[in-house]
């Protein structure tokens, strides 16, 4: 499945949820792209598209480097 873009803030979200789901996955010892978690990525990041439409104020791009910046 293709995700669409929706907000401006789309491909800082993908990278947003693809670091923390690499961050789980790492911690958890399991495949981040087997087929439940692909369609678990594309779950989170059309539920955070909603919110980034719903508070545009949020700055995905900011959220992903604090979470990459704590390795």
């Amino acid at each position: 499945m293709t995700l669409t873009i929706l907000s401006t803030q789309s491909e800082a979200i993908k990278k947003y949820v693809k670091e923390r789901m690499r961050r789980e996955a790492e911690e958890l010892g399991f495949d981040p792209y087997a087929d439940t978690q692909q369609q678990a990525f594309e779950r989170e990041v059309r539920e955070l598209e909603q919110q980034s439409l719903d508070h545009p104020e949020i700055d995905w791009e900011v959220k992903y480097w604090e979470l990459a910046g704590h390795r």
